[in-house]
């Protein structure tokens, strides 16, 4: 579809395409992507979430930890409330004097923005000079954030990711503990360091999925199992399927820690670890564990096709479509759809051809279009009446993760990322302080909420560099421990800004503007003249970019998500187009412009 990849008609500002990339033109192939984790081209007959079988699924990375700004305090013991009252005014007030908005007139000499009402690439509400506190109406008490109750235990875990087994593996710390709470038809699990179920967890009411007789953890290792409920309604959702002539068949359901473990212990042995993490999830860490989620095909797309049932089109089959359309109404939903930059133009259920099909940074995965959970009757209406709302708002079109997520107070960023595995430095999550990534991981804490510092980064120099007949804005940004940023990350293959300041990711994908996260620190890049910024001009720096450019956090400029940093004096490139008379360069943290500096850019 040539309209798909006519990127000859994209009209790009400030920037160009990342490092060394062209704009692709009508009919062009599409960019090539590094080797980095769920960045492969689908092939026939993938898994999915941990699949027995062994077919190809696709590795993840998503995911963002939450608003460490809120974060449950044990009671004083007797005698130390007047003190801890004390202690947390005091310490209120410092952070209000450390974070606060600063007059930066004098260190910043910041750009005006050519348009008042265009948008912010990444939009604070605080630079915005529409913004208008008076009036207001009553904020609602903002809801805790949580991951549920952190528990240790010391019981026998998968030998295939401890530490010593390979070079790659998973931290004892996050290995030994859990959040997840298994019999909550709302568990939030996934690939982070806060999704992982305990080893020793099965639910107490699996019953045969065909037959409906109760059966133990043992006994499902050689039965499709479900839990009792979501049996219940799979009888009255196959019955109904079949009244149009769809006779379902089941491919996975319940899958128990060990047998996770056997499979990817398999995995490694035919590869290696980091293939292995790409094939398949981590035991623990499969949403398969929780008895309610299962991988539901027709005999009819079983029989006679050598790549088996997990290959592409099953959702655009009649039965797939009314799977998509109906299954709602019997509590179950579809945790991994088809993210809208990879959506195809002509039917929403195939993804496009013409640009790289990465992992949904929403969800961890690729589109699965067999793999449906069940969640509960009332539970499926209300997320699908929040789906479907929310897909009028193109690219911020919510997943079962951020409903799930939402529900929990964890509203800073779309998602967790991934657990720190030796293959995903860079861009991984873990709550060991030594871990596998010495350099590049988010570090979580008893909560599992990121730990963050009142040390903010600093513009070290800027300057525009000529190379080939392109230019590139290089910055260097000396950044402190356990500073956080968040997309768009410029690694090389992200496309470029549009006119009205926001970002195209890929060839004909919807431009989309990031809201500013509260603990997240980002480069901000404006043009203009001092004299406009000393006339009260709102939000010098309508350009951002994260304080990272490691290949792995790229595939995150889909979603909006908090991403680590590297301690140290960083250095960032930028690709620049059109002409621009000056450029001005500065820290921006949550909504406080921290530190810059202006450059002079000839045309």
């Amino acid at each position: 579809d040539s309209r798909i990849g006519a990127a000859s008609h994209l009209r790009l500002s400030l920037f160009g395409v990342g490092h060394g990339c062209e704009p692709l033109r009508a009919g062009a192939p599409p960019p090539s992507l590094p080797r980095t984790r769920g960045r492969k081209r689908a092939e026939a007959g993938r898994g999915g979430d941990g699949m027995r079988t062994e077919q190809d699924s696709k590795r993840v990375s998503c995911l963002n930890p939450a608003d460490a700004s809120v974060r449950s305090l044990p009671p004083p013991r007797a005698g130390e409330a007047r003190w801890g009252l004390t202690s947390a005014c005091a310490l209120f007030a410092l952070l209000l004097f450390a974070c606060g908005h600063r007059d930066s007139t004098s260190t910043l000499d910041a750009a005006a923005v050519a348009d008042s009402g265009a948008r912010a690439m990444i939009h604070d509400a605080s630079l915005d000079a529409s913004s208008d506190a008076s009036g207001s109406a009553p904020k609602e008490p903002k809801q805790t954030a949580s991951f549920g109750t952190l528990r240790a235990y010391d019981k026998w875990i998968c030998g295939a990711v401890k530490k010593g087994a390979h070079r790659e593996y998973i931290a004892e710390e996050d290995l030994r503990a859990s959040f997840v709470d298994g019999n909550d038809l709302l568990a939030l699990v996934n690939r982070s360091p806060q999704g992982a179920l305990p080893p020793d967890y099965a639910p107490d009411d699996l019953v045969d999925a065909r037959t409906g007789a109760p059966k133990s953890k043992e006994e499902c290792e050689r039965f499709q199992c479900l839990r009792k409920d979501p049996k219940a309604a799979l009888d009255l959702l196959l019955a109904d399927w079949k009244k149009i002539g769809a006779v379902g068949r089941i491919e996975s359901a319940f899958r128990s820690y060990s047998s996770q473990c056997g499979t990817f212990s398999k995995w490694v042995e035919k590869s290696t670890f980091c293939d292995a993490a790409e094939q398949s999830a981590l035991p623990g860490h499969s949403q398969h564990q929780l008895g309610t989620t299962l991988d539901l095909f027709t005999e009819e797309w079983a029989a006679g096709d050598p790549r088996g049932v997990f290959r592409e089109g099953f959702g655009c089959t009649p039965a797939g479509k009314w799977l998509q359309e109906h299954s709602w109404e019997y509590g179950f939903v579809f945790p991994y759809p088809i993210h809208p930059d990879d959506r195809h133009p002509a039917q929403k259920c195939a993804t496009r051809w013409d640009i790289p099909i990465a992992i949904n940074p929403k969800t961890g995965y690729r589109y699965e279009h067999w793999h449906i959970r069940f969640i509960g009757k009332e539970n499926a209406k209300a997320f699908h009446t929040d789906e479907l709302a929310s897909a009028k708002e193109g690219p911020n079109e919510i997943t079962l993760e951020q409903w799930l997520r939402q529900k929990r107070g964890l509203t800073e960023g779309d998602a967790e990322l991934p657990v720190c595995d030796g293959c995903n430095c860079g861009a991984c999550a873990t709550r060991a302080k030594e871990g596998v990534c010495k350099r590049g991981a988010l570090l979580l804490d008893d909560q599992g909420l990121p730990v963050t510092t009142l040390s903010t980064p600093s513009v070290e120099s800027a300057r525009v560099v000529k190379k080939n007949k392109g230019r590139t804005l290089e910055v260097t940004v000396k950044i402190p421990e356990h500073v956080l940023t968040q997309p768009p990350v410029f690694a090389g293959h992200v496309l470029g800004f549009t006119d009205d300041f926001s970002l195209m990711p890929f060839p004909g994908t919807i431009p989309r503007s990031y809201r500013g996260l509260e603990h997240a620190c980002t480069l901000g890049i404006g043009s203009g003249a001092p004299s406009e910024h000393s006339r009260g001009i709102a939000n010098p720096f309508p350009w951002r970019a994260a304080l990272t450019n490691v290949p792995e956090a790229e595939v995150y400029t889909r979603a909006n998500v908090l991403l680590p940093t590297m301690a140290g004096n960083y250095r960032l490139r930028i690709p620049l187009s059109g002409a621009k008379d000056k450029l001005r360069v500065g820290i921006v943290c949550g909504s406080s412009l921290v530190d810059g500096t202006g450059i002079e850019v000839k045309p």
